[in-house]
């Protein structure tokens, strides 16, 4: 009895030894395993807390409409990615790619257009029901022309305000669109009924 006993622990020590990491084929595996372990890791620090980007776009927007309740029309350029776009190319199925960019110099010739009196009037009373987040999976070709210059695995957010004109029964918008460049929230682009260019 205590041979078979004896013969039975040896065998589980020996099948134990053979098929610990540390022999042959085990210790590539566990090589590899750290390496893909390390290469998340690292990974996971350059793609952007997901939660980060909603908290960093209020941030934003907030800051934003300060400047458009004081009217400080000159401070929104600080909140803006240059070149900043300001229509889209138009489309038989809707909006195409985002167009007439402005660079920063441009900014004093088109501020009153883009940031008009509707926009000073409307935007710092935006609700939530305004706000939305852009799938990152759209196929409109306006919201992909933008992500291509956003941060890697970073979200986009917009602004869509619809309001009756003065003196018509007709209606008109505008929208904003957000997004993290160079690791900064900033406002990348706008749209509107009416041009800016």
């Amino acid at each position: 009895m205590k041979r078979a006993n004896i013969s039975v622990i040896v065998l589980v020590l020996s099948l134990f030894i053979c098929c610990t990491p540390e022999s042959g084929n085990g210790q590539k595996v566990s090589a590899i395993n750290t390496t893909e372990v390390k290469k998340t890791t690292v990974e996971s620090k350059v793609i952007p807390d997901r939660l980060d980007d909603e908290k960093e776009f209020r941030k934003l927007f907030k800051t934003l409409n300060e400047n458009l309740k004081k009217k400080n029309i000159n401070g929104l350029a600080a909140l803006m990615n240059f070149p900043f776009y300001t229509s889209h190319a138009e489309l038989d199925n809707g909006m195409g790619a985002a167009s007439d960019p402005i660079s920063k110099t441009e900014f004093k010739n088109y501020k009153n257009l883009i940031f008009n009196h509707d926009v000073l009037r409307l935007l710092p009373h935006c609700r939530e029901d305004n706000l939305s987040e852009i799938d990152e999976k759209t196929t409109e070709i306006y919201y992909k022309t933008l992500k291509k210059l956003t941060d890697p695995g970073s979200k986009m957010y917009e602004v869509y305000m619809q309001y009756p004109e003065s003196n018509t029964q007709a209606e008109s918008f505008f929208g904003f669109v957000f997004g993290r460049v160079n690791s900064q929230f900033k406002t990348i682009a706008t749209y509107a009924k009416w041009p800016v260019k």
